[in-house]
This record gives C-alpha cells, sequence and structure tokens, in this order.
C-alpha cells in the first residue's frame, strides 16, 4: 500500500541508492493493517502456512527493504511494543521469501476487489465545471470501501472541498475517463455514503 504516495518506494530506492536513511512513518495506517482486517483478507493471512499476526507480516514487510534504517510504529500495550523490537530484530533485509512476497500479492488482490473505482487519480476529469474534486473523492469512496469505514475523517472525505453533493450529473467527465469509470454513479454511492 502506498507505494506511489509522496516519495514512496522510488524515493526509498533513491535514498537507499544514496546512502541516506529513511525513517517509515505509519506502516500499519494507524492500526488499519493489524485490525478489523477485511474478511477477503483474513482469509490470506488464514491460508499461510506461517503464523504471523497482520501487524507482523505488514512490518516484516517494510523491514524486508534494505533501505529502510527506522521504522516509526504506534504501539498501545506493552505486549505490542514487545512485539515490535522482535519484528525490528528479525525483519532484516530480503529475508521474505518467495511465498511470503505471494502472500502480499494475494492481499493487494483482496484489496483491489474491494476497490470501488480504479482511478489512477489522472485528473483528465478536471477542472470540474461543477467543482466536484473527483479524484479525491473516489479515493475516499475506495479507502471507505476497502477499510469498511466510511468515517469522513479517517478516508480524507472531511477535508475535500468538492464534495459529491456538487455533482450534476452531467458526465462530462466520463467521456474524457481513460479508465472508463461510472464517475456520476460513483459520485452518488459516495454521496450516500458521506452523507454530503
Amino acid at each position: 500500500m502506498d507505494a506511489d504516495f509522496q516519495a514512496g518506494y522510488k524515493g526509498l530506492k533513491y535514498a537507499a541508492e544514496k546512502g541516506i536513511g529513511v525513517v517509515v512513518m505509519e506502516p500499519l495506517k494507524g492500526g488499519k493493517l493489524a485490525q478489523n482486517i477485511p474478511a477477503e483478507m483474513t482469509t490470506v493471512f488464514n491460508d499461510s502456512t506461517i503464523n504471523r499476526s497482520p501487524a507482523e507480516w505488514a512490518l516484516r514487510y517494510v523491514w524486508n527493504e534494505k533501505g529502510v534504517t527506522s521504522v516509526l510504529s504506534g504501539m498501545n500495550t506493552m505486549e505490542q511494543v514487545v512485539e515490535n523490537i522482535r519484528i525490528a530484530d528479525e525483519g532484516l533485509a530480503d529475508s521474505l521469501n518467495a511465498g511470503d512476497k505471494l502472500m502480499f500479492g494475494k492481499l493487494q488482490n483482496a484489496m483491489n476487489k474491494r476497490t470501488k473505482a480504479d482511478c489512477t487519480a489522472c485528473r483528465y476529469c478536471m477542472p470540474c465545471n461543477s467543482g466536484v474534486d473527483i479524484p479525491d473523492v473516489l479515493a475516499a469512496l475506495n479507502k471507505a470501501a476497502i477499510w469498511n469505514d466510511p468515517n469522513a475523517w479517517l478516508t480524507g472525505y472531511i477535508s475535500i472541498k468538492g464534495k459529491a453533493a456538487k455533482c450534476t450529473d452531467c458526465k462530462e467527465c466520463e467521456g474524457v475517463c481513460p479508465q472508463g469509470l461510472p464517475v456520476s454513479s460513483l459520485m452518488k454511492e459516495a454521496l450516500s455514503m458521506f452523507k454530503g
């Protein structure tokens, strides 16, 4: 997740090539990768022959990268502190095997199935004549669907200025969307989910 967010994976590789240490923040997405995981993803974890918590899998994924020098992970209990220290000690660069990496691919596929709009944020739909920030609304809709959490604050919807309620159903955006997304229908879905 978030491989293309901010500097992302490319930035990590670039920093590593330059010998610059990288500190990874929020490796568990504020706890989303540790609790209340969607059923499709839980099934992938349960099918694994290695018994690790989702949090441990996520942290090991981060520590597997050579450029990562430190990981900032929030912890609420002594048990979590002990677990994180153990994982940091064991989670060395290139320590994940082919089977582990295959499992991450299955997790990605499970998340993709929950995605409502395969928006690439190319912004060809922008500016919207009605003032809707289409890519941001679709990103919030995807977050809500993936995590079963329509909380407008957590998905970022609350901070979007051009909310789905501004959509006039003109469908101009649909004519230019390279992904062929039914944007007006998705705006109605977002309006219903986020109540605004």
